[in-house]
């Protein structure tokens, strides 16, 4: 016996699947700006070099956490895309738009790892 009530289940995995790397993110923001608040607390005193290399290299961590957050954030995404599509299988949907939307950091990462190879 077919239901007559229309399931919107495929559209909300795809947009929890869009929403994925967006709250990696914020997550990672929360987390860095209480984990990290002492560090960047300004200080007395003459700023040395050590300060300016610490700095720099905090700076860095900053960003490849961000950047791991969000891969994560996609991957997770991928599988709700997935979870979308196979609700409802169609070439030209909200999931297969989540699919692709959560592939493009993927596909970003793999150029950047491609041309450094060659």
């Amino acid at each position: 016996m077919a239901s007559s009530e229309r399931s919107y289940r495929h559209l909300i995995y795809a947009l929890v699947s869009v929403a994925c790397p967006f709250i990696a993110l914020g997550v990672i923001s929360i987390y860095q700006e209480y984990a990290y608040a002492d560090f960047w607390r300004p200080h007395e005193g003459p700023i040395d070099d050590a300060n300016v290399n610490a700095g720099a290299m905090m700076g860095f961590v900053v960003i490849v956490e961000a950047i791991l957050a969000i891969g994560i954030g996609s991957l997770v995404g991928l599988v709700f895309a997935g979870l979308s599509l196979k609700h409802r299988a169609r070439i030209f949907s909200f999931g297969t738009a989540a699919l692709i939307f959560n592939m493009i950091p993927i596909f970003g990462v793999l150029t950047i790892y491609i041309r450094g190879r060659l």
